[in-house]
């Protein structure tokens, strides 16, 4: 669902309205500490923000971590922190936020990611959007779409993501399967009644073929191509859309 510009702030549709460039940031948190420590706090403001004052991806652990790769969208030269993305690779059992949230509950999630861990496993997680973000009609999609795409680089061949269920749609279009045999046929109440999340899966590459064709066209790029930039509509102007990879 789209923000109507009128229920939000006014700083906030200013900054929309003149929104024509931004960069998404690519990079390990052991390599900007104190870039890192700003996206933890833009994660957990938006999150409070919506009312969700405690989750497991609100965490600390990952700072500093060169197996937590960060994606940032930034505008007006990196001033205004924009959206946030973390692809968290487990390292152990229990290093995922998924894990430790519903881990103890149901082990059956410990045991799927353990016979997956040699192969390299981690986990999308804590998404945030600022809301400049929505109303000037930038979607999370791209940002999630160079994750998927830098899978390979990042030594990671199954990727999960851990959501409410009203976010499937998404889940399937970039590409993701739903695993109905964890949970509680394949829910779990987190993070708290009546609110329920589900487990995505993405295996790279064979559920790339599941995604949609333009997810597809923008993960490939972002593997072929780490550095480069495309014009996206947004609700006001064409945005270009910059990706900086700084893991090479």
């Amino acid at each position: 669902m789209s923000s109507s510009p009128s229920q939000i702030p006014r700083e906030s549709v200013d900054i929309a309205r003149t929104l024509r460039e931004v960069t998404l940031h690519v990079f390990r948190s052991s390599d900007d500490p104190i870039l890192s420590e700003q996206f933890s706090r833009g994660h957990e403001a938006v999150l409070r923000a919506a009312g969700i004052n405690k989750l497991t991806s609100f965490g600390q652990d990952w700072l500093g971590d060169e197996n937590s790769t960060l994606f940032l969208l930034t505008c007006q030269n990196d001033e205004v922190l924009l959206s946030g993305m973390r692809l968290q690779r487990r390292t152990h059992v229990g290093s995922l936020p998924m894990e430790r949230a519903v881990g103890n509950q149901h082990p059956e999630v410990t045991q799927f990611l353990n016979a997956r861990q040699d192969e390299g496993c981690a986990e999308f997680c804590a998404l945030w959007s600022r809301r400049e973000t929505a109303v000037a009609g930038i979607a999370m999609l791209p940002m999630a779409c160079v994750g998927l795409g830098l899978m390979p680089m990042l030594d990671i061949r199954h990727g999960f993501a851990f959501m409410g269920t009203n976010m499937r749609p998404i889940q399937r279009e970039l590409g993701f399967t739903i695993l109905e045999e964890l949970g509680v046929e394949g829910q779990f109440d987190y993070p708290r009644p009546p609110i329920r999340s589900e487990v995505g899966h993405f295996c790279h590459p064979e559920s790339l073929e599941n995604a949609a064709d333009d997810v597809q066209l923008m993960a490939r790029r972002a593997a072929e191509e780490p550095d480069h930039s495309h014009s996206m509509n947004g609700r006001f102007n064409r945005i270009e859309y910059r990706i900086e990879n700084h893991l090479a």
